[in-house]
C-alpha cells in the first residue's frame, strides 16, 4: 500500500507541476505522440521549426526559475532539513545549473517529438508568433511566472492528496490508522510537510 500511495503521490505532484502556463501553449487537449516512422517522418523544415520553437520558449531565465522553485521545494523536503544551510545552499546550486546545462540535451530530444505532434503550418504559426516582440515578451513572463505558478498549485495538493487517499482508501477497505498512514506517506511523497495532516471528516449523521 506504501509503495502505491507514494507513487500515486509522486505522479500527482509531478502532472500538477507540469500544468504551468509556459507549457500550456501546447494545447487543451492530451495527445497520443508516437515515435516517427518511415512513412510519417518529419521534414526538415518541422524539424528546424521545432527546435526555433523550443529555443524560443526556454529563454535565458530558466536556470533563475529552475533555482526558485528548486530552493523551495528543498525547504519543504522533510529529508533536507537536517543539512546545514550552505549545504542546502550548495545543492540547489548545483541542481540547477546541471539542469541548465542540460537544456541542449533536451531540445535535442524534444525536436522530433514537437516536429511529429504538430504540422508545418502549425509549427511555422507558433514561430511567427513568439519570434516577435510581443511573443518573446509573452515566453519570458510565462518563464517568470512558474514559481508563483508552482506555488499555487502546492497550495491546492495537500486538498487533492487528501481525496486521494481517501478514495484510495474506500477502494481497498483501510481501516482509520492505514488511512492516516496513507495520507502521510502521500504527504511524503509529494515533498509536503506532515505537520496538518486532515482528520478523518466526521459522519453527518442524516
Amino acid at each position: 500500500m506504501r509503495f502505491i500511495s507514494a507513487g500515486a503521490a509522486g505522479l500527482l505532484a509531478a502532472t500538477c507541476l507540469i500544468a504551468t502556463p509556459a507549457l500550456a501553449q501546447q494545447g487543451e487537449r492530451l495527445i497520443q505522440v508516437r515515435p516517427p516512422t518511415a512513412e510519417r517522418a518529419p521534414s526538415p523544415h518541422q524539424l528546424e521549426l521545432s527546435r526555433r520553437y523550443l529555443e524560443l520558449m526556454l529563454t535565458d531565465q530558466f536556470e533563475g526559475v529552475i533555482h526558485e522553485m528548486l530552493g523551495e521545494e528543498m525547504a519543504n523536503d522533510q529529508s533536507m532539513q537536517g543539512l546545514p544551510d550552505a549545504d542546502r545552499r550548495f545543492i540547489v546550486s548545483l541542481t540547477a545549473e546541471l539542469t541548465a546545462d542540460m537544456v541542449p540535451a533536451m531540445i535535442n530530444e524534444m525536436v522530433p517529438v514537437f516536429a511529429t505532434v504538430f504540422t508545418e503550418p502549425e509549427l511555422e504559426a507558433m514561430v511567427g508568433f513568439f519570434d516577435t516582440p510581443m511573443g518573446r515578451e509573452i515566453a519570458r513572463k510565462s518563464m517568470a511566472v512558474m514559481p508563483e505558478a508552482n506555488r499555487a498549485v502546492m497550495a491546492v495538493l495537500p486538498q487533492m492528496l487528501e481525496k486521494m487517499a481517501t478514495r484510495m482508501c474506500q477502494h481497498y477497505g483501510c481501516t482509520p490508522a492505514e488511512l492516516q498512514a496513507l495520507r502521510r506517506d502521500m504527504r511524503a511523497g509529494a515533498g509536503l510537510t506532515d505537520d496538518a495532516v486532515p482528520s478523518p471528516a466526521p459522519s453527518r449523521s442524516k
